[in-house]
């Protein structure tokens, strides 16, 4: 009977200890999460910086923004006492924008590509938001 009762026990003991584990360990966001995130925050405000101007036309102000790919370059490593996950992303995208051609100012289409860093963090239901640096 001895033998039983250390298996059972040895068990138990195992069972909690990756129960502990799992629960205390932080998940980061999913693929599809990042995505939905950064084109929410950047949807609406890509920084100029990122557009490439042609010789002949630089814009100078984005009316229309469309992101067509988000992928995580790096991952930083998990801020426990602020609880947030930091990473690079890479975006890549369409604009239009008022620009300069020939001296006239009129609307422009351009492409864009940045790499920003995010936050990434849970709200107390367990939503996340990302925050742009």
């Amino acid at each position: 009977m001895k033998p039983i009762y250390k298996f059972l026990s040895l068990s138990i003991t195992i069972f909690y200890m990756l129960t502990l584990f799992i629960g205390c360990s932080a998940q980061k966001p999913s693929e599809f999460d990042v995505k939905k995130l950064v084109e929410e925050k950047l949807g609406k405000n890509v920084p100029l910086a990122w557009v490439k101007n042609s010789d002949d036309v630089k814009i100078f102000g984005i009316k229309d923004i469309k992101i067509k790919t988000v992928k995580i370059e790096e991952w930083g490593k998990y801020n426990k006492e602020r609880q947030y996950w930091p990473a690079k992303i890479k975006v890549s995208g369409s604009v239009t924008g008022l620009g300069k051609v020939l001296g006239m100012t009129s609307y422009v289409d351009g492409d864009f590509e940045g790499i920003a860093e995010f936050t990434f963090s849970q709200d107390d239901f367990g939503k996340w938001k990302a925050s742009k640096k």
